[in-house]
């Protein structure tokens, strides 16, 4: 279970800390916001938990572990899916001791502590495995939103640091080796990376504990990035509004020889002509308008918060939104009263096909591959727009005419 107390400069927050050191003492006495997807994480996070500590610690006997394992899943955010997701992660566990040439020493839910380069540093680890030479640090992810990438993940390099400090009494420095996993099932699978402690001794010293220390005194440094989202004051951080304004700068950056014809005519406009803006331009335009989007929501989120909770918001207020209808008393009541009233049972009722997806969540991933192998065929999705970053090959109109793809 990850804990419930939080460091200041924690290694699951290492990543905003570490780009915008400003933001610990900004957002320390700010209160943590509990969503349905944080708790739902939470209990993936335990039966994950149980799953492994069965295997690698302490086998129950099967009456237990499954009454345990029932009592997780009658949460109200437990999903279907998160059976396939903690399989998938325990068979993970399983392959990485199975690469060591002796049995590794295996860890559950270990509180590592890194406070020799950052002040009062501390976090929990999923799992770590240690014994002949090297040592492992897996981190289980149940989220789909944000793909959580395993090289130079700072909060895996800070659980590594913190997990050779507690075993270091019983191994010593003989560990030269540190590999991370990052287990993300519902966001592309397994992640792995791997380095020497002269990198990670490296990282620590060189990078980690200057930063921490700037950030633990309170430095007034900011920046804003990709790491806002997971900031508690990414709606009201006046650095990230400065860099969601901050669009003139790009107009006219365009490289020299790009799109440099710009006249169009245009009857409508003094004179007959027009500048547009440039594809080079548009391009800049849409990734920082991306940032824009996302930060609105964020303070659209603030703002009704803040109504509901008596703070006025200027030129804004919060109303009831459109409402629903539903049956007094549950369907099964109203419907015996309706077809006592002379509405036809078969009116009550609509029936229609599931899902390939809606099936495979109702099932599990396991369950379904084995009942609907062969029964489905994946169909070329639509052409959509996305940065260059992302690992998907180029649309080919050709491939998707004729069924092509993955």
């Amino acid at each position: 279970m990850p804990p419930e107390k939080h460091a200041l400069l924690g290694a699951s927050s290492a990543h905003r800390w570490l780009n915008c050191p400003g933001s610990a003492r900004l957002t320390e006495n700010m209160p943590d916001s509990v969503s349905p997807y944080a708790e739902a994480g939470r209990l993936a996070h335990e039966i994950a938990e149980l799953k492994a500590r069965q295997y690698f610690v302490e086998e129950l006997p099967k009456r237990s572990f499954n009454a345990k394992l029932k009592k997780l899943k009658a949460s109200e955010h437990y999903d279907k899916s998160m059976d396939g997701a903690t399989d998938e992660y325990l068979e993970h566990l399983k392959a990485r001791a199975m690469s060591y040439p002796t049995a590794p020493t295996v860890a559950l839910e270990v509180q590592v502590d890194f406070s020799d380069i950052v002040p009062e540093g501390f976090g929990t680890a999923d799992c770590i495995m240690i014994g002949s030479g090297m040592i492992d640090v897996v981190d289980y992810k149940n989220g789909s939103g944000v793909l959580v990438k395993a090289e130079n993940n700072p909060q895996m390099m800070l659980y590594a640091w913190g997990a050779l400090n507690y075993f270091r009494p019983i191994f010593g420095d003989s560990i030269h080796t540190v590999h991370m996993s990052i287990v993300q099932p519902n966001a592309g699978g397994v992640r792995e990376w791997e380095m020497d402690i002269q990198e990670l001794t490296l990282f620590a010293e060189g990078a980690i504990a200057p930063a921490a220390y700037h950030a633990w005194h309170g430095t007034q440094e900011f920046h804003s990035g990709e790491w806002c989202q997971f900031c508690k004051a990414k709606a009201t951080c006046t650095e990230r509004a400065k860099a969601m304004f901050d669009v003139e700068p790009m107009l006219g950056a365009c490289p020299a020889g790009v799109d440099d014809d710009r006249d169009y005519f245009d009857p409508n406009h003094e004179g007959g002509r027009a500048q547009l803006l440039t594809d080079h331009e548009i391009g800049d335009i849409l990734t920082r308008g991306k940032d824009v989007a996302t930060w609105l929501k964020d303070l659209e989120a603030y703002a009704l918060k803040a109504t509901l909770d008596g703070r006025p918001i200027a030129g804004w207020k919060a109303v009831e939104g459109r409402g629903g209808r539903e049956w007094n008393g549950g369907s099964d009541a109203a419907f015996e009263q309706l077809q006592s009233r002379g509405v036809a049972e078969a009116m009550l009722y609509e029936r229609k096909p599931v899902s390939v997806a809606g099936l495979e969540k109702a099932l599990g991933k396991k369950a379904f591959a084995e009942a609907a192998d062969g029964l489905w065929s994946k169909t070329p999705g639509k052409p959509t727009l996305v940065p260059e970053s992302d690992k998907r090959p180029p649309y080919n109109p050709a491939a998707a005419a004729f069924g092509g793809g993955d």
